[in-house]
């Protein structure tokens, strides 16, 4: 069911600024789930997403997942010839691969390791998983973002489809502590993304 009454709110656990409890907020096209542990926070597994992908709103234009979107074809566009190579997958992708329904699984990495990323691109590439990570106050993001600069030479970078930013494509950040998928589903404008820490 669609429609802006259909979201909904759960609390699993009791609310406790010491014990671990959980608040589920969600409805078609979004899935946070933030578990809370004391002073530190998760928000994996969460299906932020997106349909319309545009569209205005008192008279300004709002682009839900639009950082995300123009973080990644800016990364895969200053590869060079080589890295891309790496980077681009020979397949197509057309939906998350580990979206809703697939906790627990694990993948193959595939794509282009950090580690043959430039610093530069190396900071890129952190940038666009803080757009997940960060989605939640600094303090509780912090954390994660250590995870990740600590994990980032056991990361990949992944991409399937045109690499010209308006283009529907897919990329996916895989690495000990992190996967973030993104694709658009038959059109630019109708975003699936997930966030998970394996």
């Amino acid at each position: 069911v669609f429609g802006e009454d259909e979201y909904y709110l759960a609390f699993v656990g009791t609310p406790s600024a010491t014990s671990p409890w959980m608040l589920q907020f969600g409805g078609h096209h979004l899935a946070i789930n933030l578990t809370m542990a004391g002073n530190q926070a998760s928000m994996a597994p969460s299906l932020p997403a997106a349909q319309p992908a545009t569209y205005t709103f008192e008279g300004r234009t709002v682009r839900p997942l639009g950082n995300e979107n123009d973080k990644a074809f800016a990364l895969i566009n200053v590869l060079n010839d080589a890295q891309r190579t790496q980077a681009i997958l020979g397949y197509r992708v057309s939906d998350l691969v580990l979206g809703p329904g697939q906790d627990g699984r694990t993948i193959q990495p595939e794509g282009i390791r950090a580690s043959a990323l430039s610093p530069t691109q190396q900071g890129m590439l952190l940038d666009i998983v803080r757009e997940w990570a960060g989605i939640m106050n600094e303090s509780f993001a912090e954390p994660r973002m250590v995870e990740n600069r600590a994990n980032l030479p056991q990361t990949y970078f992944a991409w399937s489809g045109p690499t010209t930013n308006g283009c529907s494509a897919y990329f996916r950040i895989q690495g000990p502590t992190l996967v973030v998928e993104y694709v658009k589903q038959n059109s630019v404008d109708h975003i699936h993304t997930i966030y998970r820490d394996p």
